[in-house]
């Protein structure tokens, strides 16, 4: 596949991109105070009166609530992990986005996290129950933005195709027609979310400076912290390569048996069913530590248990290599 590298992914994330009079998708508001306010009075300056946020990771209703009251916010949260949508999903979106545009003073934004999949696909679906065609609403959504796949085009085929009484010969033949038009115009997706991630990983390191340097450590919330940082992004941006890294070593050396792997000494062997786990979920802490602006070498042994407690509790399986064997003292097994 084709990179088109004059596309800039992240230049697009956040940009408003108005795929239908008045209806537009975009990434969502920053994590951080000052961008998300200035983002918002962005999509204000805009005339935006109404918010359909679709990310099932995070809810903004309260922050929006608190700084432009009057923006209507829409939360139908939902997953971004392949497979399909529920008709139940588009139900509720496509009537916010429509009864919303009723009002021809209205203008609606519907994002997700990088205004990739979910946001264009539920775009997608009220744009077919506004009258446009298979072919016609894809190209109007990846027209006015570039990095939109639009993964779940065939769920809002389905969905439209059953809310409409279509017979089975007509949802084959749309599905057929996305399909082709799919890889007639496709897009690298991981080479687009590959360039958002390096964006938000300033972003995430970011965050510290609205941190004291001089944070008292016993009153972190971990909880609080946690929450409001993409705990699978630092997982994996900051400890799945050195995983990889170890894992292939040990791999390497275990290889390498015959030619005396069992006898060289304990501090050279590589064990992923303890060291691997423990040095991952150190440089999982320490990332976290320096998002929030917290000396991570100065914590107290029950603040560093606690902050170990919630990472292993929190985490992907994009870097689940090592970890699951990490050693419980306290259980005396893994956890």
């Amino acid at each position: 596949m084709t990179t088109n590298t004059d596309i800039q992914p992240a230049v697009w994330w956040r940009r408003l991109c108005e795929v239908a009079d008045r209806l537009f998708v975009c990434g969502d508001l920053p994590m951080n105070s000052h961008g998300f306010r200035q983002m918002l009075d962005e999509w204000v300056k805009a005339g935006i009166t109404h918010i359909v946020d679709l990310r099932g990771e995070a809810n903004d209703s309260d922050r929006v609530a608190d700084h432009a009251p009057h923006i209507e916010y829409f939360w139908f949260g939902t997953h971004d992990s392949g497979g399909s949508q529920n008709f139940s999903w588009f139900d509720a979106g496509v009537a916010a986005i429509t009864d919303a545009l009723a009002d021809p003073q209205a203008r609606v934004v519907v994002h997700c996290h990088m205004g990739i999949n979910r946001a264009p696909s539920m775009a997608y679906a009220a744009l077919l129950q506004l009258g446009h065609g298979i072919e016609d609403g894809l190209d109007a959504i990846r027209d006015a933005r570039p990095i939109a796949a639009i993964l779940y085009a065939d769920s809002a085929i389905d969905w439209f195709a059953d809310r409409d009484g279509w017979d089975e010969a007509g949802r084959t033949d749309a599905q057929r027609r996305a399909s082709a038009w799919h890889r007639d115009n496709p897009i690298d997706v991981r080479w687009v979310i590959s360039r958002i991630r390096d964006e938000e990983i300033d972003e995430i390191y970011g965050i510290a400076e609205e941190h004291s340097q001089t944070t008292d450590e016993s009153e972190i919330d971990w909880d609080a912290e946690l929450e409001q940082l993409p705990q699978d992004q630092i997982a994996f941006d900051l400890a799945y390569q050195t995983a990889k890294d170890l894992v292939g070593q040990w791999y390497d050396l275990r290889a390498g048996d015959g030619i005396g792997f069992d006898e060289m000494p304990d501090e050279l062997q590589l064990d992923p069913d303890d060291k691997i786990g423990r040095i991952v979920v150190d440089l999982i802490a320490q990332g976290i530590c320096r998002a929030i602006g917290v000396d991570h070498n100065g914590l107290a042994d029950d603040q560093a248990t606690e902050l170990t407690k919630e990472i292993l509790g929190c985490i992907t399986q994009g870097v689940s290599i090592g970890l699951g064997a990490v050693h419980d003292d306290a259980g005396g097994g893994s956890s």
